[in-house]
């Protein structure tokens, strides 16, 4: 099983990725979060695999929060602004 985690600001795109997790038989979404903050404690607890990381969040950045974490799960960025592609590239 593969333990997923969602991070986006928008809940629009949070419910689309949770509703796919949950669809797929491998996937098992363990929270689903609308600021990178509020998913410390859970990050802390358990053993998450994949994150589905939103890049342009009001409090923190999805890059910027991904360097902070000391155990890295793999990371899928998310975002509906291409400007950030790049930089999720050379981030990971």
């Amino acid at each position: 099983m593969i333990r997923c985690l969602v991070i986006d600001d928008e809940p629009f795109a949070r419910q689309l990725l949770s509703d796919f997790i949950k669809k797929v038989p491998d996937l098992y979404l363990e929270g689903s979060f609308s600021s990178a903050l509020k998913s410390l404690e859970i990050l802390r607890r358990k053993q998450i695999d994949v994150l589905f990381l939103d890049i342009q969040m009001p409090d923190i950045s999805g890059i910027e929060f991904l360097k902070t974490l000391d155990n890295k799960p793999l990371v899928i960025f998310t975002t509906a602004h291409a400007e950030h592609a790049l930089q999720g590239f050379e981030t990971i």
